[in-house]
């Protein structure tokens, strides 16, 4: 989980510096391609470019893009802003999805996701037996203030750490 989590990051490190935002990032958008015998033997790819953007260098966001999946979306994104912080955002609740195994709101009725989302600041929630410091990542990258949230370059270094304490 950490190291799919890691490759993820990885490859969303690569594209934010590119000023090339996903804007659908989700458990059905990571592929796992074989890597041979050693480690693990796959690493996780980054798919599904549909909706990707290309930001001028000076941007910091894009208006009047209302896309992707609403149950990733940023609060932001259902106003129809996308940026970095959004990709982030839907990464934490990628997270939740590679610990679960599960739909992030399964049980809340399609219509009243985005409500949920962005008026009652509901998130999905972790098991009580969740890695404590995998679930304040997460939460950090779905805080609902877009500047509290870390880096792809931070979230890295936060998975390796665990990785590496393990």
């Amino acid at each position: 989980m950490l190291e799919t989590a890691a490759d993820v990051a990885k490859a969303m490190v690569h594209m934010h510096a590119a000023n090339v935002l996903h804007s659908d990032l989700k458990a059905r958008n990571i592929m796992l391609k074989s890597s041979g015998t050693e480690g693990r033997g796959v690493t996780a790819k980054v798919a599904d470019f549909g909706l990707s953007t290309r930001m001028e260098h000076q941007e910091t966001h894009l208006s009047s893009c209302f896309q992707g999946t609403l149950t990733h979306m940023a609060p932001v994104m259902l106003e129809g802003r996308i940026s970095k912080a959004a990709d982030v955002y839907s990464f934490g609740i990628l997270m939740w999805e590679l610990f679960c195994a599960g739909d992030p709101f399964a049980g809340v009725p399609r219509a009243h996701i985005g409500h949920a989302i962005t008026k009652e600041g509901r998130r999905p929630k972790f098991p009580p037996f969740a890695p404590r410091d995998y679930v304040a990542l997460a939460a950090r990258c779905w805080d609902p203030d877009a500047a509290q949230r870390p880096s792809f370059e931070q979230v890295l270094a936060e998975l390796v750490r665990m990785r590496e304490e393990m």
